[in-house]
């Protein structure tokens, strides 16, 4: 039986596409696959969220011929060479990354993404899709979705949430920092609380919101992010960078999108929103009940599951 390897970093901080391989891994075992995240530590795995996942360790791998391996795009130009012999699908969620560590010498050609074993790339937003398959003409490129769970990310209308805001700190911390305090000498944030999620638990990431008003987004370059999905399922006013992968989402109807590095714009519409909230709050009741919906239909765990067993059913299906 063909196994299906899933490489992943030694890293045990919260990072969203690191539980995306875990997921991936259990889903196919679940649907009759045999897949295994392959860690290089012995012992290792994450815990940060929740999971049984089978793990193998580099010291033991020794796949066969027929298995396939999978790795995410971070390893940059090192995705192949150190792993010869079966098949290779390289897993893109962010294609921002691809080229990291290529230099500009024009002479040198050598890349994963051209090797003979890498057989497929998967990506995880149309705006990837549109960057690998231009970038390698030639390269199969495939679009998976990802999925949230709206059984942890609880929606919470906007009359039961607290005058809280929530944003992740690593991403742009200078662009948070002009914001916040934008808002903060304009008036704005009177009574409110401000929340860094950092270093948390996947039911603390939850916990914090449903809690919270406001989720300000400063992600950029993003493949598709997952957190500004997560504060829409709960119910949060959404507002801020669509990152490049998260335009598809991300929308007018459903959030407020900014473009990257307009601090004063960005300022002005989370003002313009809380101006909306204190005097006509059923007009967002709306919009996040529609966030909701949308995330629930299209980056649902069964979208996920259907996108990711198709695509193996593919792989190794017997040739015609």
């Amino acid at each position: 039986m063909n196994t299906i390897y899933f490489l992943c970093p030694d890293d045990n901080e919260p990072t969203g596409g690191i539980k995306t391989l875990y997921r991936h891994v259990d889903l196919l075992n679940a649907s009759g696959f045999r897949a295994f995240i392959l860690h290089k530590q012995k012992k290792f795995r994450c815990t940060w969220f929740e999971n049984q996942t089978p793990v193998v360790y580099q010291r033991h791998f020794k796949p066969e011929s027929s298995d396939f391996v999978v790795i995410p795009e971070v390893y940059g130009s090192m995705l192949t060479p150190t792993m010869r012999g079966p098949g290779k699908v390289i897993l893109s969620q962010n294609c921002y990354y691809t080229f990291r560590g290529y230099g500009m010498d024009a002479s040198k050609t050598t890349t994963p993404y051209r090797d003979r074993e890498v057989v497929a790339a998967l990506v995880v937003s149309e705006d990837s899709f549109r960057y690998l398959t231009y970038a390698f003409p030639g390269l199969r490129v495939v679009r998976i979705h990802i999925s949230v769970d709206g059984g942890i990310f609880r929606f919470r209308p906007l009359s039961e949430k607290k005058r809280q805001l929530a944003f992740l700190p690593r991403k742009h911390p200078h662009d948070v920092e002009q914001v916040i305090n934008i808002l903060k000498f304009r008036g704005q944030l009177n009574g409110f609380s401000i929340v860094p999620i950092e270093n948390k638990s996947e039911r603390e990431v939850a916990a914090i919101l449903a809690e919270s008003l406001l989720f300000l987004s400063f992600g950029y370059p993003e493949g598709c992010p997952a957190p500004p999905l997560e504060a829409m399922l709960s119910g949060c006013l959404v507002i801020g960078y669509h990152g490049m992968g998260g335009r598809e989402y991300l929308s007018s109807d459903l959030a407020w999108p900014i473009e990257i590095n307009d601090i004063i714009g960005f300022s002005k519409t989370v003002e313009d929103v809380l101006t909306t909230w204190h005097h006509s709050p059923a007009l967002l009741e709306s919009r996040t009940a529609a966030a909701r919906d949308f995330v629930l239909r299209e980056y649902s765990k069964e979208s996920e599951k259907q996108d990711v067993v198709d695509f193996w059913n593919a792989m190794l299906a017997p040739p015609r």
